[in-house]
């Protein structure tokens, strides 16, 4: 059941009851730091500046949260905003059910379960577990589990879909591991494959930062853990833990001076291929991992010509010139030479249009549904989950919550306002974004208003909207 307190990500489009989705206010909600440092920013994303740094243990006063990050007040008074990721949410009234779950294993009992940034499906998803996988529990509130996943992720699940188990279970070694099991290894050696790998006390992102290994070090592998984490041994005779995701095995014994040097062979050359962006928007950085700086931004349907591959990441040349290197998960690769130009572009404009016109008559499919806080179909909506269910019939997965939609597409003008585009506004008059709708040209848009009222056709031409219109955003 959906807090009502976090009545600020309701979307509605009259004042008084303009319940906006750029935050949800957490009262009575505290949180601890669960990382060894974490940057405190001035707005909830990585693009905004440092204002402070909070360390492992510290508890912090949540005030809001939006799209995955926290509000929060330190003990020193200062307010700025924490990744989620990283702070540890209770309340007074979920300490106890909170203590009977922490420390626990969980088992995923569905095909795929959506992991959110908070609990309950108002927030954003940040990844997906699958059945069988294991997760550590790590919190509980209102039927949702906290969860650390064996890539060292964590969100929220629903509870329904976690099988609890005691972590505890087994030898020592097992519990000092989290739950989690090691296995020696003996006779390999590891290479660093990204720019900087945090060298952990345990293995997953809960425990302590010891030191840092740089990309070509070579490690020596003592362990790996059930998670995809080695233990290992450096150079300078230090022992810790790093993620198996940027550390690339080799028998220690094994090939020539060259083989070793080259670390498993960290980037590959690739010709004659272009790609397309799968998802919403996709980062763009100056290396092949998320240690890397954004350096702009790929949208979907975006084509991009693809000049290497290293670690699961290609690099790739963007229409605009620009190069760097974006995730492979979200590239899908086809041969450049296949069919002409001609050919290449009026394809691209069919399936453009296509989807325009499916987005239209999927919104035209809910009119009359009912108006829900939290709903993203498909017998009833909030506003945000209108515009989420409608993209995604289209193959498009966008933010869960309207200002985290915001973020996406391209910017329109009023006046080049094209059927497909998302309309944002402010309906509360504070001017940040409180409420989205999918214009269908004509001068009308479909929405779902706000609660006792459904699915409907709304003209935008009239004062009310154009004086809390924000801004729109193309996506097709």
């Amino acid at each position: 059941m959906l807090d009502r307190k976090v009545a600020v990500a309701v979307c509605a489009t009259t004042v008084g009851l303009a319940m906006g989705t750029t935050g949800a206010f957490a009262d009575g909600k505290t949180g601890t730091v669960t990382v060894s440092t974490l940057n405190i920013r001035s707005g909830p994303s990585t693009s905004y500046s440092i204002v402070t740094k909070v360390h492992q243990g510290d508890k912090l006063e949540i005030l809001e949260s939006s799209n995955g990050w926290h509000k929060v007040k330190l003990s020193n008074g200062k307010i700025g905003w924490g990744s989620g990721n990283y702070i540890s949410v209770s309340g007074s009234s979920s300490n106890n059910s909170s203590n009977q779950v922490t420390g626990k294993m969980g088992t995923i009992t569905t095909a795929a379960l959506n992991i959110r940034s908070g609990a309950s499906t108002s927030h954003s998803i940040v990844t997906k577990a699958y059945q069988g996988d294991k997760v550590k529990i790590l919190d509980s509130s209102n039927g949702w589990h906290k969860v650390q996943l064996s890539n060292g992720k964590s969100g929220w699940g629903h509870g329904g879909y976690i099988s609890l188990s005691d972590s505890n279970a087994g030898s020592g070694n097992n519990a000092n591991n989290g739950g989690e099991t090691s296995t020696p290894v003996t006779g390999k050696t590891g290479t660093i494959t990204t720019a900087a790998l945090n060298i952990r006390s345990g293995p997953s992102t809960s425990y302590g930062i010891i030191t840092k290994v740089y990309e070509g070090n070579k490690v020596e592998i003592l362990e790996k853990s059930s998670n995809g984490w080695y233990k290992v041994k450096l150079s300078n005779g230090k022992i810790g833990w790093g993620s198996g995701s940027y550390i690339s095995l080799s028998d220690s014994s094994a090939g020539s001076g060259n083989n070793a040097n080259n670390g498993g062979e960290i980037s590959t050359p690739v010709t004659g291929k272009k790609g397309t962006i799968t998802t919403a928007a996709l980062n763009i950085r100056s290396g092949p991992s998320t240690s890397y700086g954004v350096i702009t931004k790929a949208y979907q349907g975006d084509r991009v010509d693809i000049l290497e591959s290293s670690n699961g990441w290609y690099k790739v040349k963007l229409s605009n010139g620009k190069v760097g290197w974006g995730s492979s998960s979200y590239i899908s690769l086809s041969n450049s030479n296949t069919g002409s130009g001609s050919n290449s572009s009026s394809d691209n404009g069919q399936t453009s249009q296509s989807k325009v016109q499916k987005v239209l008559s999927t919104a035209m499919a809910q009119l009359g549904k009912p108006y829900v806080w939290g709903a993203e179909g498909p017998n009833s909506f909030d506003c945000s989950g209108l515009t989420y269910y409608v993209y995604k019939q289209v193959g498009i997965t966008l933010p869960r919550v309207s200002t985290a939609q915001y973020s996406v597409g391209r910017s329109v003008s009023w006046n080049n306002l094209q059927p497909g585009d998302l309309m944002f506004s402010s309906t509360d008059g504070s001017g940040r974004i409180t409420h989205v709708g999918i214009y269908i040209g004509n001068g009308q848009m479909i929405h779902a208003p706000k609660p006792g009222d459904v699915v409907q056709k709304t003209s935008i031409n009239n004062s009310y909207w154009k004086n809390a219109h924000v801004g729109a955003k193309r996506v097709l």
